[in-house]
């Protein structure tokens, strides 16, 4: 009876333990609801290199655009670069008819919306060591249709650590992406933490004001995504302190898409360590 009585209490205890984490699960949430998003990572359909010469965007077919140095039969409209902008400028006899004869399509705010829409498209332009692509979205995605919940490993409060900031000031740093290209970064400062049992640092970079982490442990290439994942930090106290949540580590967009340039971790990021927590490998990937 006792026995029993024990197991009841510790399955109770489990059950409580796993709900006094709202936030994890509000995060889990969040996260789904983010790539399912217009401005998601799983309706991209491409990812186009563009220029002043090479402008024109073409309708190859009702499931196909393309970027062409000369405009077609079915050309849609083409990018101009004005001042520091990029606009976007609609074929009056495109059809069906934009809302807008013109749009900025470059800079835009991160995750503030905007860009071009045309039938089932949505396309905006970014800029990667000096080059333009154009970013295009099919609205209509399979994908979309075929999102399974992001696998995650259990929360664990053993992944969720006391850690003490070091700031550094006027560094950069040299973070290659999945292109090739090398992009400098502003380096915010250094976190030290302990993790099972070992004095650990990881370098902080600056995301839109943001304490961000790249890194990449010994659960990649088996239960996580190859390369590495990605994880923000809140700001450290007036003392220094602050905590590293494991938890909500998460994929970087090129685990949903080809068409993502996602930043791999630099050698100063890699943990000799199994970080058994946050997302997991996506199905299919």
């Amino acid at each position: 009876m006792k026995k029993l009585l024990f197991t009841f209490l510790f399955v109770l205890f489990s059950s409580l333990v796993i709900a006094q984490n709202p936030a994890y699960e509000a995060w889990k949430k969040q996260r789904e609801s983010e790539l399912l998003a217009e401005d998601g990572w799983l309706n991209l359909a491409g990812l186009i290199w563009i220029d002043e010469k090479k402008s024109y965007l073409n309708e190859w077919s009702t499931d196909s655009l393309v970027v062409a140095v000369a405009p077609s039969s079915k050309n849609i409209g083409n990018f101009q670069w004005i001042g520091d902008s990029v606009w976007f400028f609609f074929n009056p006899k495109a059809s069906p008819k934009p809302k807008s004869q013109k749009t900025l399509v470059y800079p835009l705010e991160y995750g503030k919306g905007g860009g071009a829409f045309f039938d089932h498209w949505k396309w905006t332009v970014i800029e990667r060591g000096g080059n333009f692509a154009l970013r295009l979205r099919d609205l209509t995605h399979p994908a979309l249709r075929a999102f399974e919940p992001i696998p995650v490993f259990d929360y664990d409060s053993a992944f969720r650590v006391n850690a003490f900031f070091r700031p550094s000031f006027n560094q950069t740093m040299e973070i290659p992406n999945v292109l090739g290209q090398v992009i400098e970064w502003k380096v915010m400062g250094i976190l030290e933490f302990e993790l099972e049992g070992k004095s650990r640092q990881l370098t902080v970079l600056d995301e839109f004001g943001k304490f961000f982490v790249i890194f990449s442990d010994w659960t990649n290439e088996k239960s996580t995504y190859p390369t590495g994942r990605y994880l923000y930090v809140d700001y450290p106290d007036r003392s220094g302190k602050t905590v590293i949540d494991f938890n909500f580590a998460y994929n970087p967009p090129c685990a949903f898409t080809p068409y993502a340039t996602c930043p791999i971790p630099p050698k100063v990021n890699r943990l000799d360590v199994s970080v058994l927590a946050g997302e997991k490998l996506p199905k299919g990937h």
